[in-house]
């Protein structure tokens, strides 16, 4: 499960992005389904996207415990997060979520596309992945130069500058960049209730914010799938 703070933070930085429930959502390779049950007991209706079975098996348990009627909200489908169009429809959902996902692919590219193919025009795609430079920063912290250097090379984790391009290309405008995690660390989940408290403001007020963004441990894009319209709008032959 997730570090609780970054978790509660992300969460909050979804609702913000999505519109309103109930809205329909995609959770791309979502597994066992801790983010799209929390947005189904939001109201939306989510459908979790995943090529492992017992993963869904265990989205569909952690729905019907929650009750409240969020496992009629909460739909799940296997199969790869880079074939949504088909397996979905084009242009049929308002939103897209996906998270740590980016970084595990062999195409990020044809992951994109995929992503940017089934939302509807204006349609909103959370994406959140690992920092590359926060992986660089860790291990040159930790005495890992050539490690550090490697990373700032280049690699298969992503920065928040190839990410804007690559959102670029698959037709999705960026709207918002957050960082998750800048503070936060794992164990965090046991401070006291005061310090945890302070610690997730801190989190959210830097979460936006450069220098912090950019070091933070994940982040979280926002952006919305372009509207296309036609050059001759108002055009009378």
């Amino acid at each position: 499960m997730k570090q609780r703070v970054g978790f509660e933070l992300l969460l909050g930085q979804v609702l913000d992005a999505l519109p309103a429930a109930p809205a329909t959502v995609v959770d791309a390779g979502g597994g066992t389904g801790q983010l799209a049950v929390a947005l189904a007991g939001h109201g939306y209706l989510v459908t979790v996207v995943d090529t492992s079975a017992a993963m869904l098996a265990t989205c569909a348990q952690r729905a019907a415990d929650e009750g409240g009627g969020v496992a009629e909200r909460v739909a799940t489908v296997q199969g790869d997060a880079a074939d949504l169009p088909r397996l979905l429809a084009e242009e049929s959902v308002d939103a897209v979520v996906c998270h740590d996902l980016l970084t595990r692919v062999d195409d990020q590219a044809a992951l994109l596309a995929s992503l940017a193919g089934v939302l509807a025009e204006g349609g909103v795609l959370s994406l959140g992945f690992a920092n590359r430079d926060w992986l660089a920063l860790r291990a040159g912290r930790r005495g890992d130069h050539t490690g550090a250097l490697r990373l700032v090379e280049g690699g298969e984790a992503v920065t928040l500058t190839e990410a804007e391009q690559q959102l670029d290309k698959a037709g999705l405008a960026l709207v918002a960049a957050y960082g998750v995690g800048v503070f936060a660390e794992a164990g965090d989940d046991d401070l006291g209730r005061a310090e945890l408290a302070a610690l997730a403001e801190l989190e959210r007020l830097v979460a936006g914010r450069e220098p912090y963004r950019s070091s933070a441990r994940t982040l979280h894009l926002i952006a919305r799938r372009r509207v296309f319209r036609s050059d001759l709008t108002g055009y009378t032959p």
